[in-house]
């Protein structure tokens, strides 16, 4: 689907990632960055594997407290233990968050943008677009490893009670194909949010 569909944030494109209700609707053809979900909390992003890089596919693991999970949408990935698939969303692509709290929040979507379209570009327009968010703050956009880009961005959200910090990850799987990971929660434990899209990009296994 396109970046622009995220609910975190709203760009152009119709495929992004939307992190719930309350967030903002990224375009298709954005970054993920602003997906679905709020945009989350946290603090620059650090460099990070990119996902599915390597050519061979091993099945992936993961340590405590994460557990790798296997979604109808054609990959495995690594959640924190105890996440569930959230059908109660508005945007598009897989939602894991934890039963009954909604402050948090890991997706996962595919990127329907043309190759043409470089990573980190699809990301800046994805977090033009989350700029109609309340207090939404452009953290950093930083390429990385694998073609691959992150965008680091916070808003205000009533779901994470305060401040939300976002990640977006946008990564190419060995066989070319392009994905947005994302992770959101309070921008108070943005180190959660690391940890969570660190564990999500690590392990991420497309069919």
């Amino acid at each position: 689907m396109a970046l622009g569909a995220a609910v975190a944030g709203g760009c152009a494109m119709a495929g992004w990632l939307l992190l719930g209700d309350e967030e903002p609707k990224a375009p298709a053809a954005a970054p993920s960055a602003s997906g679905a979900p709020d945009p989350s909390t946290g603090t620059e992003p650090d460099p990070e594997p990119t996902a599915a890089s390597s050519s061979a596919s091993p099945s992936p693991s993961a340590a405590p407290p994460y557990t790798v999970v296997r979604d109808d949408a054609g990959f495995s990935v690594a959640v924190p233990t105890g996440w569930e698939r959230s059908h109660d969303e508005n945007g598009s692509g897989s939602f894991y968050r934890r039963p009954g709290d909604r402050s948090a929040l890991v997706q996962i979507f595919r990127v329907t943008e043309p190759d043409s379209v470089g990573a980190c570009e699809l990301l800046r327009i994805s977090s033009n677009t989350l700029g109609s968010n309340p207090g939404y703050r452009e953290v950093s956009v930083e390429a990385a490893p694998g073609k691959s880009c992150e965008l680091v961005y916070e808003y205000d959200s009533a779901e994470s009670q305060g401040r939300r910090r976002g990640i977006e990850r946008i990564a190419v799987s060995p066989d070319g194909r392009r994905w947005a990971l994302l992770a959101a929660g309070p921008a108070a434990d943005g180190a959660a949010v690391r940890a969570n899209l660190t564990a999500a990009v690590e392990s991420f296994r497309p069919d």
